[in-house]
């Protein structure tokens, strides 16, 4: 029965703010609360002269029709009707004019229930977002200025009314205060509820690329010894029949040393975020090692053309080896693309939050199938390519906290960028970070 009854007064918590349904299944669910203690009300009204009775007909067909509407409401939920987002506010205004009606015949601004209205700023600000939360908000208190002005005072409470200079600063203050209060708690939840769920996301993509590692692993291990075989034993036959010159039988060697370096690719592109070894290393440092290494690699037709900008120092936890080859593969990936006589822009930027590593070339841009699949082994539109070096860097940012974007030059060419946490400052106990 307990369990029933929270779940009733259960608040719609979801990551998406615009959650229609949810909100209107709580708003119809409460209301019918409300409707059950106006009800009530109306004998303890009459009893101690707090409405008078000539006006309850009046107070019991604005309650009606809050009847009729929370049916109509109740009935289009279940039928699962598509409720746009202004449907919120359009509930929460019917709200206001009702309640606002009946408290305007019991007295007004001067009932002492007159804080169910304030009640309103709260549902406002956990229900709408930005604008609408204003908007209800400035309604909420435009009904509170009607209420002291058109109100049936009853005779309990005609010798005990404060002045209206009094009375309404101090309800516009504590509708005010409900509001600020409550907006910034359901803004706050709002975002843990979206911190979560990224964060649930990102553990289920990590646990399916460990198992995606552990089968690579596996297919590695089993064909790389029936490969080698097979290999070794058309050396042979080619060497003792003369068949050397032979095509089909070079196109099945070429195609197993392929499958080989396919495998191998395989078996080095797996990562296991339990098994990195994290370390605060300097991003420029270690990327214009790598920009050495590759220039010296290449011939003069390829061009390595690295800077930095922005906040210095640019230091970043990463596993140093495994990032290094993430590096490798993404100036491999532009030199690939750029042809001959390629340039390759290599910048390491500091910011305030990140490091950002961009790799960009001058050739056409990213293949609406490598961005639509980014994070998927063997996608690839290069000729003999095997689709595994962009797999691996985005493997490695997912299993470090970072983020690889793939971004289109505006003068033609893609850029390739990894954007990396700072980790956090310590002050040593000299002062000194």
């Amino acid at each position: 029965m307990w369990s029933g009854i929270r779940s009733f007064f259960s608040p719609p918590m979801t990551a998406d703010p615009a959650e229609v349904t949810a909100k209107l299944h709580w708003v119809v669910r409460l209301r019918w609360l409300a409707i059950t203690a106006q009800i009530i009300s109306i004998f303890p009204a009459l009893y101690f002269e707090m409405m008078d009775p000539d006006l309850l007909p009046t107070f019991a067909g604005a309650i009606g029709l809050l009847v009729v509407w929370n049916l109509l409401t109740w009935l289009a939920l279940q039928r699962e009707w598509e409720l746009p987002p202004p449907q919120i506010l359009i509930q929460l205004c019917v709200d206001i004019a009702v309640l606002s009606t009946l408290l305007a015949l019991t007295g007004g601004a001067w009932n002492p229930t007159v804080p169910i209205l304030f009640v309103h700023s709260v549902l406002g600000a956990m229900l709408l977002q930005g604008g609408r939360s204003l908007a209800f908000f400035l309604i909420l208190l435009l009904s509170v200025i009607v209420i002291q002005f058109s109100a049936q005072i009853p005779p309990a409470l005609e010798n005990s009314l404060l002045p209206r200079t009094i009375l309404f600063p101090a309800q516009f203050l504590v509708a005010l205060v409900f509001w600020i209060l409550t907006a910034w708690l359901s803004r706050t939840l709002s975002t843990l509820q979206t911190d979560l769920s990224t964060a649930r996301e990102r553990k289920t993509r990590i646990d399916r690329l460990r198992a995606v590692g552990a089968l690579a692993a596996g297919l590695s291990h089993e064909f790389a010894t029936p490969l080698n075989t097979a290999q070794l034993r058309l050396g042979r036959l080619a060497r003792t029949q003369g068949l050397e010159d032979n095509a089909d039988l070079v196109t099945a060697q070429e195609e197993l040393k392929r499958c080989g370096e396919v495998l191998r690719h395989m078996a080095g592109s797996q990562l296991d975020p339990e098994r990195l070894s994290l370390e605060i290393a300097d991003i420029d440092m270690l990327v214009s090692q790598v920009c050495r290494g590759i220039r010296n690699d290449h011939d003069e037709g390829v061009t390595i053309r690295y800077h930095t900008t922005g906040r210095a120092p640019y230091r970043a936890l990463i596993p140093s080896v495994a990032f290094s080859q993430g590096v490798i593969n993404l100036i491999d990936n532009a030199i690939q693309s750029g042809g001959d006589n390629c340039t390759v822009d290599v910048v390491v930027e500091g910011t305030l939050d990140h490091v950002n590593l961009s790799v960009a070339d001058r050739g056409a841009g990213w293949p609406a199938i490598v961005r639509n699949h980014l994070g998927e082994p063997f996608v690839t539109t290069k000729p003999g390519g095997v689709g595994l070096g962009l797999y691996y860097v985005h493997s490695l940012s997912e299993a470090i906290g970072a983020t690889l974007l793939l971004e289109d030059r505006p003068d033609g060419g893609a850029i390739a960028k990894v954007s990396l946490p700072r980790p956090p400052r310590v002050e040593s106990p000299g002062g000194e970070a």
